[in-house]
């Protein structure tokens, strides 16, 4: 029914059988339900024999998505009398998954992220053995779960950062530079040491602009187009004083913004440890205990009891900052960066008065508005009330946008009211001439060359559903009927070239140029890609030689469900992928009452379900529909697999290697010569 995914280390061709009150104890255990299937159950015959039953996937109590398992449905029953809610529990599960509807079909049980570790953060000897405590990515620290080093033993980078942070020499003690503006050194280099990208010509003004006040004890604001990688230029900043052994940095920012600042530094900064400090009070807590501060007695190398934070950059929001500000004021901060910093104007007094409580050497707002001449001498009270030190507002360098030609003719001898011209404020973005920049906007607004994040999503639902067909997006333009054919093309082969350039194993949610991937799996999009430009070639075949079996005889002969069959047969099979090809992939409802193709009575011929059930008499009852859109997408995933390995056969008999992925490959090879070419 739904697609389980995770490493799971129960034993699921070995399900064990449960006396009632076993049973009961056992389920004791037993934190949620997440996925109901037929499942094999071993047999103790002399001879096996597999026999299908009922079993649902259960998360236990204190213990990770690891460590799942599956129980058979009948030793729940046993425990339904003893065990109070038990059955309760169940009911609500089955309600649960039937209100997902056609989305049952996409459901995933364990999603990867829940059994990949994201961060190591402690560890403690329990029975001669060292157990982890561990932070899973797409979890918070709520749910941390202590781990037995065989149960994460492939994840050796975590294990390495951990002790690097914990016992390494990654960095001594944090000491008190002098600055002044005789010992400040432009940056020159586009890829310098500290960062591991490179820097664009506008990323290394705004750099060298921040390190210049720096040096010169000068707090700031960075005004830039939205853009223009303001956060990309404050990390490479934090990264060079980083490598000059400053820290700790504490960075502010709408609770919306934080994951790609998170992102951001693990793109730009990995050296760098960072903790994103939010969640509930328990997660919180969790933070602070094993985030904030190294173990007494030796830390970083250094014996003794000073010098104790363990992060590098606390990342928060504004509502944690206003509730925790007991936890975050003794530390010693050596620069703040505030995300958003014109909302430390009358709009949010109490982030300014909570800032205000902190110890902190150098202050940095950032914005993305153009700066006016009405609230820049508000903003330099703010600045130099922060820095507990009277400053004249001519201290504050303002960052200004130079114009382009096309804006200077056309402005000719008029001067600018602000320090920003009119192109740089986003209402007016649209009107200028020349390309859509790549980026513009940030949080839920940020839109990459005009498409905002539903119209990505858009974009990638009817990618995933469609391929993309001859390269000419005829599919895209009805779903994306507010966007000219021009910006589908713009976007669309930009996407292109991006999922064949991402080689990156870990799947992190943006490319490399922190354009947000809006939740796609790079393997699984080019795989689509792949089936269903197979699936256009089998139609055309189709079309042009109506006689012609669909599949080679060797391929056929690997299929037995290929064979025909009583109620099924070839000829069925090629309505199916007209069909698809037609409605695109996972619509099964639609195909099913498409009256085109007529697959509706041949399905419920093949299951033996007469075509009067499936008139719906209540209106609460659930779409009979549902269960022939079940046969036909498990039908499809048989002939799925099939042109999977006619394509695989004809790859490894033309010479490739077989370590490769040939769908993958057939994929990449394809998208690069049409892209080139568009």
């Amino acid at each position: 029914m739904a697609v389980l995914v995770g490493r799971l280390s129960a034993r699921p061709d070995r399900t064990p059988v449960y006396t009632p009150d076993e049973a009961v104890s056992h389920l004791l255990a037993m934190e949620k339900i997440l996925e109901c299937q037929m499942r094999p159950m071993a047999s103790n015959r002399p001879v096996p024999k597999q026999v299908f039953v009922n079993q649902y996937l259960v998360k236990w109590k204190g213990f990770s998505y690891l460590h799942c398992s599956w129980v058979p449905e009948h030793e729940f029953e046993k425990a339904y009398k003893s065990l109070r809610g038990l059955e309760t529990m169940v009911n609500q599960f089955h309600s649960t998954m039937e209100s997902l509807g056609n989305k049952v079909y996409d459901f995933v049980a364990i999603p990867p992220e829940w059994t990949t570790v994201d961060r190591i953060i402690s560890f403690r000897e329990e029975d001669g053995q060292r157990k982890y405590l561990v932070k899973f990515k797409g979890l918070s620290y709520a749910e941390c779960y202590w781990e037995s080093e065989s149960d994460i033993s492939t994840f050796q980078n975590e294990f390495r950062r951990f002790f690097d942070i914990n016992f390494g020499n990654r960095r001594g003690m944090y000491v008190d530079h002098e600055r002044n503006h005789e010992g400040f050194k432009q940056i020159t280099s586009l890829t310098p040491k500290f960062i591991t990208g490179s820097l664009q010509p506008y990323h290394l003004e705004g750099l060298n602009f921040l390190r210049s006040a720096w040096s010169n004890r000068t707090h700031v604001v960075l005004a830039d187009n939205m853009w223009l990688g303001t956060r990309i230029q404050s990390i490479a900043f934090l990264a060079s004083l980083f490598a000059e052994n400053v820290a700790p940095f504490l960075v502010v920012a709408p609770s919306s913004t934080l994951r790609n600042w998170e992102i951001g530094f693990t793109t730009w900064a990995p050296q760098m440890n960072v903790v994103v400090y939010g969640g509930t009070s328990q997660a919180r807590t969790v933070i602070i205990q094993h985030e904030f501060y190294l173990p007494r007695g030796r830390m970083n190398g250094v014996r003794g009891e000073t010098n104790r934070i363990k992060f590098d950059v606390i990342l928060t929001s504004y509502e944690i900052l206003d509730v925790d500000t007991a936890v975050l004021k003794p530390i010693k901060w050596k620069c703040t960066i505030v995300d958003d910093g014109h909302r430390l104007e009358n709009e949010n007094p109490k982030l300014f008065y909570s800032l205000k409580q902190f110890t902190c050497e150098h202050h940095i707002l950032l914005t993305g508005r153009p700066l006016q001449v009405v609230n820049s001498e508000q903003q330099a009270e703010q600045l130099s009330a922060l820095g507990k030190r009277k400053r004249n507002r001519k201290q504050i360098v303002e960052k200004e946008a130079e114009p382009t030609d096309g804006e200077e003719a056309r402005q000719g001898n008029k001067k600018t009211r602000g320090p920003y011209r009119r192109r740089t404020h986003r209402r007016k973005t649209h009107l200028c001439s020349g390309p859509r920049p790549l980026i513009e906007g940030q949080g839920k607004s940020l839109r990459v060359l005009g498409f905002r994040e539903s119209q990505r999503k858009t974009f990638l639902d009817t990618l995933m559903r469609y391929g993309v067909g001859n390269y000419d997006w005829k599919e895209f333009v009805y779903p994306l009927m507010w966007k000219t054919y021009d910006e589908i093309n713009n976007y669309g082969k930009f996407f292109l070239e991006l999922i064949i350039k991402d080689t990156q194993d870990t799947n992190p949610p943006t490319f490399s140029d922190m354009v947000p991937k809006i939740g796609l799996t790079r393997d699984k999009v080019l795989a689509r890609i792949t089936v269903m430009m197979l699936l256009q070639e089998k139609v055309k075949l189709i079309e042009n030689h109506p006689s012609k079996t669909v599949f080679p005889d060797p391929i056929i002969g690997r299929f037995a469900a290929l064979k025909n069959e009583r109620n099924w047969n070839k000829e069925h099979d090629k309505l199916l992928l007209r069909a698809v090809s037609k409605h695109g992939f996972g619509k099964w409802i639609d195909i099913v009452k498409d009256k085109e193709f007529e697959l509706e009575q041949l399905i419920c011929k093949a299951l033996k379900v007469p075509v009067e059930n499936l008139t719906r008499t209540n209106p609460d009852q659930k779409d009979p529909h549902r269960q022939l859109a079940d046969y036909l997408r498990k039908r499809f995933e048989i002939l799925e697999n099939a042109m999977s390995d006619e394509c695989a056969d004809t790859y490894y008999r033309n010479g490739r290697r077989t370590d490769e992925h040939p769908l993958l490959d057939i994929a990449i090879a394809d998208i690069r010569r049409r892209v080139s070419v568009m």
